[in-house]
């Protein structure tokens, strides 16, 4: 067994991925994508601290979720207005071949104390990232894969939208997730395209869950920038910065869109909470 430690103290970044379809698109059955017959041979470890919680109000609060304000607020905030730092943790334990693994986090914030609990993967409808194909001049699409490794997203890739530079994440994971707020369930009341609640369960309905680990987006100072150093906007997604010397973790969890817009930033989000790990520590374990 052959092991690969990487350890990063990054910043604030961001990415969220634009969720075009209700619940059925996403898969909800563990280990949801796995190929019969595929041995395991990869498992990725992390643990993260230090997150940086990216949410600002633009306006009086028009929406709220459980006292939290829902619209409307830009998630993105690329001239880095609103980056709060705040307590909290996550640990994944993850299998990208089988499609499996656990996701846990918790943080506070203004609003109290909150949990995060993923053990279910499902691949939204759009890519989930692209990888340079037979030359530098060509790329190909990921599609339907849950947990996927080594690709680019965002930016000019036609991936989840041109909400960030285009940036290279060694681990993107989509699917449903539960979401607690001082201890009680804090569940998604947005019903999808079709009308109805997504991941619907016994106890409540589920958020979607998304999280990456990639490289950073934002400077020293918490802005997403062009190459040229204007703050980033989404007419400019080909002329993003990234700096790949760090990375980060970001956990976010959203609902699924039901194609209308609206104020928020993404505009086609109702909800979206994202928060960004500044210390990341990631173990590989191969055969």
């Amino acid at each position: 067994m052959k092991y690969s430690i990487y350890t990063g103290i990054v910043t604030s970044g961001l990415a969220i991925a634009l969720w075009a379809g209700g619940a059925a698109a996403h898969g909800v059955g563990k280990g949801s994508g796995t190929a019969p017959g595929v041995k395991s041979s990869t498992h990725i470890s992390i643990k993260a601290s230090n997150p940086v919680r990216v949410r600002r109000i633009m306006g009086p609060v028009t929406d709220s979720v459980n006292g939290v304000p829902a619209a409307p607020v830009d998630s993105f905030d690329w001239g880095g207005e609103a980056l709060t730092p705040i307590r909290g943790h996550a640990r994944l334990e993850i299998n990208p071949i089988a499609n499996t693994g656990t996701i846990r986090a918790r943080w506070k914030d203004e609003y109290g104390h909150w949990t995060y609990r993923q053990d279910t993967f499902g691949p939204p409808r759009h890519p989930t990232g692209i990888r340079i194909g037979s030359s530098r001049d060509s790329v190909t699409d990921i599609i339907g894969d849950p947990i996927t490794t080594n690709v680019y997203l965002h930016g000019d890739t036609g991936v989840g939208g041109p909400v960030t530079p285009t940036f290279f994440a060694q681990l993107a994971t989509w699917g449903p997730a539960k979401i607690t707020l001082n201890g009680q369930r804090f569940d998604n009341p947005y019903p999808d395209a079709s009308g109805s609640l997504p991941f619907v369960g016994p106890k409540g309905s589920l958020w979607g869950g998304h999280v990456l680990l990639s490289e950073e987006l934002r400077g020293d100072d918490g802005v997403i920038r062009t190459t040229s150093g204007e703050v980033f906007d989404m007419s400019k997604a080909s002329e993003g910065k990234v700096y790949p010397e760090k990375i980060n973790l970001n956990l976010s969890f959203i609902d699924i869109p039901n194609g209308q817009p609206n104020a928020n930033i993404p505009l086609m989000h109702r909800f979206v909470y994202y928060i960004s790990f500044k210390n990341v520590k990631v173990r590989y374990r191969y055969k």
